[in-house]
């Protein structure tokens, strides 16, 4: 049996502590604080009107702003960090979207496309980065896919044709998506036990994954993980972590598999008791609804 404290999406939160006895903690990303949001949500607004729009979010908040934002949220992620380390249990985590690793950035400054992630965790001893891993715990396996913050490929229509003038881009995002299907896939391949599949984003298309944030430029929308939905359906985990979702702190079933939203927020915490193929205890805790 096995005793799991999982933490949500933090964003620069120290998160406060429900649960006390785990065995392990799990956090799936978003470590790092988010003073860049409006700037970003702008941004993207401005390329869903206009697939032609060359404006970035530094260009609207100036790059010497955005790089002091920038250094402020991974001072702030790093903190986060070392708190959770200092539960001297295993921290099983995934890179975010918003912990800075250059890859989920769009071109354009060299500054966000550096990979801070692995300064990040430096010299942690207890964190155990996950993203594209397997690993064997004894009673169960992990398999972990980290910072994917909406479908690898595009679902819809519309997303399809906002590519129409940049086919080639449509090619490079393809290529992309087929090459960590494969790397996730080659993860579950080696499972022999019980897997906890860890996930930044939500499986796509579920209970667990619309956006509703009339700040959003993707309200109404689902926007979960493809790679998230098709491993879970193909391989059926006995739980499929993740976040980023932040309207939802709840689970839904994909088949057998239990899919979990660890919520957003210093307040929320999950626990999760497995023993072997059975989840014996699963509780959510939501401390600022309580507090409210």
């Amino acid at each position: 049996m096995v005793k799991f404290l999982i933490i949500g999406d933090l964003h620069g939160n120290k998160p406060i502590i429900h649960f006390k006895d785990f065995d392990a903690i799990i956090a799936p990303g978003d470590f790092c604080s988010d003073a860049p949001r409006k700037y970003m949500f702008e941004a993207l607004k401005r390329k869903l009107e206009n697939p032609k729009s060359k404006v970035n979010w530094w260009d609207l908040a100036g790059k010497k702003e955005a790089k002091k934002m920038i250094e402020k949220s991974r001072a702030d992620g790093r903190g986060i960090l070392e708190y959770l380390n200092s539960f001297n249990v295993p921290v099983y985590v995934l890179p975010g979207n918003w912990d800075w690793t250059g890859s989920d950035q769009e071109e354009g400054w060299k500054f966000v496309e550096i990979d801070y992630w692995k300064s990040l965790i430096k010299g942690l001893k207890n964190v155990v980065d996950l993203h594209h891993k397997f690993l064997d715990i004894g009673t169960h396996q992990i398999v972990g896919h980290g910072i994917i913050s909406g479908p690898e490929y595009p679902q819809t229509k519309e997303d399809l044709a906002r590519y129409k003038d940049n086919p080639r881009k449509l090619v490079r995002i393809k290529k992309d998506y087929n090459e960590q299907t494969k790397r996730v896939e080659s993860l579950f391949k080696k499972t022999d036990k019980p897997v906890i599949f860890l996930s930044h984003n939500v499986p796509y298309n579920t209970p667990i994954d619309m956006i509703n944030n009339p700040a959003s430029p993707r309200n109404g929308q689902h926007f979960g993980s493809v790679i998230a939905r098709n491993m879970t359906e193909k391989y059926q985990p006995l739980v499929c972590i993740g976040g980023h979702m932040h309207e939802h702190f709840t689970s839904c079933k994909i088949g057998k598999t239990t899919a979990i939203n660890a919520g957003f927020g210093s307040y929320v915490n999950v626990l999760l008791e497995l023993e072997g193929n059975k989840i014996k205890r699963l509780e959510f805790y939501n401390g600022e609804s309580l507090k409210n």
